[in-house]
């Protein structure tokens, strides 16, 4: 990709939010399969259910899109925000250490057969954040 090409993608990526994009091998949350993590500042909104993200992920490609979410401190999945903690305690702080969320920030993990597949959900699932 040429510098002019890298700036544009990088000043989209800004447009949107996107703090970090995060390889997660060997994630606890997707099984076995690949997993892109995209750590998006800011965009949690009260009774975000992470199916529209899903859909968006599932039609890009991806096998299928987790959505975390910080609220109080927590890391939580909606709709019923179960404490991350709690479910994977390992992807936790892995997620936690490498990408350090702050509260109503989102982290939209894609997964797929491939890591472009995996990364071609976790951005559609970002898109579909735009308007909300």
């Amino acid at each position: 990709m040429s510098k002019t090409g890298k700036q544009s993608l990088h000043r989209f990526l800004r447009q949107l939010s996107v703090k970090e994009i995060l390889p997660l091998e060997e994630s606890d949350l997707v099984g076995k399969g690949h997993a892109m993590g995209v750590h998006v500042l800011r965009r949690h909104v009260s009774g975000m259910t992470g199916i529209t993200q899903r859909d968006e992920a599932i039609k890009a490609g991806a096998e299928g899109s987790i959505t975390v979410a910080v609220v109080g401190g927590k890391l939580v999945i909606p709709p019923d925000n179960k404490n991350l903690a709690m479910l994977a305690p390992k992807e936790n702080a892995r997620l936690r250490n490498e990408l350090k969320p702050s509260n109503n920030d989102l982290i939209i993990i894609g997964f797929g057969r491939d890591m472009s597949h995996a990364l071609a959900g976790a951005l559609a699932a970002v898109l579909s954040l735009q308007g909300k």
